[in-house]
């Protein structure tokens, strides 16, 4: 009879237990954010103990998922595109090293439609379409001339948007253009969606070459799309956001305070201190002098440094704070509409939180590569939490 009783009692908490870890997942994000803090909790690991050998990933600089939510995970390393189903098993390999139609050298950005993969093939010049299944469709070359891409996203109408910088290194006093265009599922460019100047690096001759030399701390453009197809748009000059409709033009826009944070002595130490230079083909940490003597400052930060939308079509920006190193890393959330939410602080290790701004958010998850002490990659899913 106690054997009864207790499988009883365990049948019916079962249940409450599902439900209860179910409520926790479907939490409106907004709700976190309130709170004030954000926890990344891990709740999948993806490495060498989990995964075939050919699934494993050795780079990571973009992951998209479809309507049905499979997940395909840009490998830049192994020239190719991994792809899993919405329960994250590992179903094939799209793609492989090589010049043919359907091969990749160096894959970077993806944007994934509901019948359509987008794939900005860095080392080939190209942006290529494929079936979800990897048969190759089409592919269009993009020139050096037209600027390189840095984001790709798709729209729910089947179009994608595709950022990209456009400089000019042979005029000295120019400054770049960031340009955000529409391409047709079918490749076919439907016209420029947003443009803006931008002063990111500063060109300059030598005797022996031209040279660009990146400006730090310039303002950019920074772009996400929300779930139901709205483009978001801010340039960090100010902190001013912009709210768009693929078809209808600029809906509305919002602003925020802010205190211009000052560029200190230090950040520019850990400014060249990040740098690498190539001589002969050779990467050294050693920065030329006439690097260090042309590097420009500005006085002060712009108002912030990445913006994303989350999978509830909340608006995250990232702003510089003074004390950012004692205070850890925090963002403003926004919702839909631009009403803001709270000022949030982000709890993570130094990699989950880089991976973070870059990432697409799903269902409140997001994917970070990160290097275990024996230099193994693996992926880890996280979940938003407070």
């Amino acid at each position: 009879m106690k054997t009864k009783r207790l499988c009883a009692l365990l049948l019916l908490l079962v249940p409450v237990i599902s439900l209860a870890a179910a409520e926790e997942v479907s939490k409106p994000l907004a709700e976190i954010y309130k709170k004030g803090t954000v926890r990344f909790v891990p709740d999948l690991v993806l490495d060498e103990t989990s995964l075939p050998a050919e699934a494993l990933i050795e780079s990571l600089p973009d992951v998209k998922y479809d309507p049905q939510g499979n997940i395909y995970f840009c490998d830049y390393k192994a020239n190719n595109i991994k792809k899993f189903n919405q329960g994250v098993k590992f179903l094939k390999t799209i793609g492989r090293k090589g010049q043919g139609p359907g091969d990749f050298n160096m894959p970077f950005l993806l944007a994934v439609t509901a019948d359509r993969l987008f794939v900005w093939d860095i080392g080939n010049r190209r942006l290529c379409s494929l079936t979800l299944d990897g048969d190759f469709i089409k592919s269009m070359p993009i020139q050096f001339s037209q600027g390189m891409p840095t984001k790709m996203e798709a729209l729910p109408d089947g179009n994608i948007l595709i950022g990209m910088e456009r400089n000019y290194p042979s005029e000295e006093n120019r400054p770049g253009d960031y340009l955000i265009e529409i391409y047709s599922r079918e490749l076919d460019h439907q016209g420029t969606f947003y443009t803006q100047q931008v002063w990111t690096q500063k060109n300059i001759r030598t005797k022996e070459m031209r040279i660009a030399i990146a400006l730090p701390f310039a303002a950019q453009v920074c772009w996400d799309v929300s779930p139901d197809g709205k483009v978001i748009i801010g340039f960090s000059k100010n902190y001013k956001i912009e709210v768009y409709s693929s078809d209808r033009g600029k809906l509305f826009s919002f602003k925020h305070a802010y205190k211009p944070v000052k560029v200190t002595a230090k950040d520019k130490q850990e400014f060249f201190e990040g740098l690498t230079f190539s001589v002969d083909g050779v990467r050294t940490s050693q920065i030329p002098d006439f690097i260090i003597k042309n590097t420009d400052f500005p006085a002060e930060k712009p108002a912030f440094s990445h913006l994303k939308v989350d999978s509830d079509g909340n608006i995250l920006v990232w702003p510089y704070r003074p004390k950012r190193e004692e205070e850890g890393i925090y963002l403003d959330a926004f919702d839909a509409e631009g009403k803001f939410i709270d000022q949030v602080r982000l709890i993570g290790n130094k990699e989950t939180l880089a991976n973070f701004s870059g990432s697409k958010l799903y269902q409140g998850t997001f994917w970070s590569n990160e290097v275990d002490e024996a230099g193994r990659i693996k992926l880890i899913r996280y979940r938003l939490s407070d």
